[in-house]
């Protein structure tokens, strides 16, 4: 018995293993482009803009892999499912937030590159795809090492790096990356956190029931995973199109929406099988064990400011809010509660990441001008 338990252990321990490789967002990426390839969503499409939207649908799973997690990991945390169930609510979410997101959006649909790069300045298919090699790189790597960072930074990194190889220092729009950028970096932390510990706080004056605070984490957690994906969706499709299609005006409905869709599969999918590196590391490692409704605090602070924030159009990160409500749901426990040394290696990942992202797609672009 205890040869066969053994021997299971190395089986699962094996294929984490397989999945924790950073080149296994990619795989998935090529197995959900090779499902739409039979309905001719690739018909037309040159050599550069098939790697590209290979390179977007990677961005895409382990966009998922990687955001999954801070939405459902309070829920587990607090006991109230397991880590598989949670990943699979959080991946059910995503999946109808992502597909909610083609009709909320396919009007609306902005290029992220806008007011980073001078507009004067064309933007061509291989630096987009540079800049998503980049992104794509860094958040399959902290995805790896269980770093929860932000897939947004790690697009701007990717976009400014190009950017300033392709066009120089002044093709640039460096006014607006303190607003978009190192606002939120710096702030929401401290708003996630210390909003997280005053709900917490009144939370256990009302003394709510077990049933109505485990009530409330379900329905606050899905917010989280579900405003994520309508967020980010758009986004990283604008990015597909740009590789796809050079230029947005380009595309029209019938086009974005294979493309939505391909997205939304690819999301979804990293959630479910990338999602628990990053899931074990804020459920078990980060904070203690904590009660419904400290997760509750956690999950609500975090859907009610990444939505007011989208309402208001405010720079908030959803992965900086998230982690921080967390951390600021267990110091209700005490400080010892917290595990200091994770949150230390989290904040450094969030200050790489924009640099790392975009080193990653300066090389790529060095590279691809090497052969084009």
């Amino acid at each position: 018995m205890k040869t066969e338990l053994s021997i299971d252990q190395r089986s699962q321990s094996g294929w984490s293993g397989v999945l924790k490789n950073p080149i296994s967002g990619l795989v998935i990426a090529l197995i959900v482009m090779g499902i739409f390839a039979p309905f001719g969503l690739f018909t037309g499409f040159s050599t550069v803009a098939i790697i590209g939207v290979a390179l977007v649908a990677w961005l895409a799973v382990e966009n998922g892999g990687n955001d999954v997690s801070k939405g459902v990991a309070p829920l587990v945390t607090a006991g109230a499912v397991g880590e598989v169930g949670a990943l699979i609510y959080g991946s059910i979410v995503t999946a109808v937030g992502s597909m909610l997101s083609i009709y909320v959006s396919m009007q609306l649909l902005k290029l992220f590159t806008a007011g980073l790069i001078n507009p004067d300045l064309k933007v061509t298919g291989g630096m987009v795809l540079a800049m998503a090699a980049g992104a794509s790189l860094w958040v399959s790597l902290a995805t790896r090492y269980s770093l929860p960072v932000s897939t947004t930074h790690a697009i701007v990194g990717a976009v400014i790096a190009v950017g300033a190889v392709a066009f120089g220092l002044s093709g640039v729009m460096w006014s607006n990356l303190v607003g978009k950028v190192v606002v939120p970096l710096l702030f929401s932390p401290f708003v996630g956190l210390a909003c997280a510990y005053l709900v917490g706080f009144l939370f256990s004056l009302l003394r709510l029931p077990a049933n109505a605070g485990k009530a409330t984490a379900w329905v606050s957690s899905g917010a989280v995973c579900f405003v994520r994906a309508l967020n980010d969706t758009p986004k990283i499709v604008g990015i597909a199109v740009l590789t796809a299609f050079a230029d947005l005006k380009d595309a029209n409905e019938s086009t974005l929406l294979p493309l939505f869709l391909l997205i939304t599969v690819a999301m979804s999918a990293g959630s479910l099988i990338k999602g628990m590196n990053v899931l074990q590391l804020l459920s078990r490692k980060m904070t203690q064990s904590t009660d419904t409704n400290n997760a509750s605090a956690s999950v609500l602070t975090t859907a009610a400011l990444v939505m007011l924030s989208s309402k208001l159009g405010l720079p908030v990160s959803t992965t900086h809010v998230s982690t921080s409500a967390i951390i600021g749901a267990g110091l209700r426990q005490g400080k010892g509660a917290v595990n200091w040394g994770v949150v230390r290696d989290m904040a450094l990942s969030w200050v790489v990441t924009l640099p790392a992202a975009g080193l990653f797609a300066a090389v790529v672009y060095f590279i691809y001008k090497m052969f084009y």
